[in-house]
């Protein structure tokens, strides 16, 4: 099947049973084997601890933003994975870098976001001293 996504967790059902190396599964925090729950693949951590994680945002772990589970990219970031960070200085915003792709300061810099909604419309947002027309209209 082209295209097809593997899913990240070790099934219960499936490991577990035999011998060798899928037989010894276990998770790394609280030591679930993979017949007591699902264990994460790349990390071996069980499905509660990774719950347990992303509640307590762990700053090695979790995003502080977005709540995503991803290491590399935290540890790298400072804390937030790289959709929480400005592509263009490097800073947190996570909210605002989901609207427009940069964070405020930049897209105030730019002269092309609108600073409530994100919307890229340079000429409105010339006119309207920030704003787009939408944005203008509300205020």
């Amino acid at each position: 099947m082209p295209g097809r996504i593997k899913n990240p967790w070790l099934d219960p059902n499936k490991e577990g049973k035999g011998r060798g190396r899928r037989a010894k599964r276990y998770c790394v925090r609280c030591g679930n084997t993979v017949r007591q729950s699902r264990i994460l693949k790349a990390y071996n951590l069980c499905e509660y601890c990774v719950q347990e994680m992303k509640k307590k945002k762990e700053k090695n772990w979790v995003c502080l933003g977005c709540g995503r589970l991803a290491p590399e990219e935290v540890k790298v970031g400072g804390g937030y994975c790289r959709k929480c960070l400005c592509p263009a200085c490097g800073k947190p915003d996570p909210a605002y870098v989901k609207i427009a792709g940069l964070c405020r300061e930049c897209a105030k810099t730019a002269g092309v976001f609108c600073i409530r909604c994100g919307k890229e419309a340079p000429a409105q947002v010339r006119k309207n001293k920030g704003f787009c027309d939408l944005c203008s209209k509300k205020k």
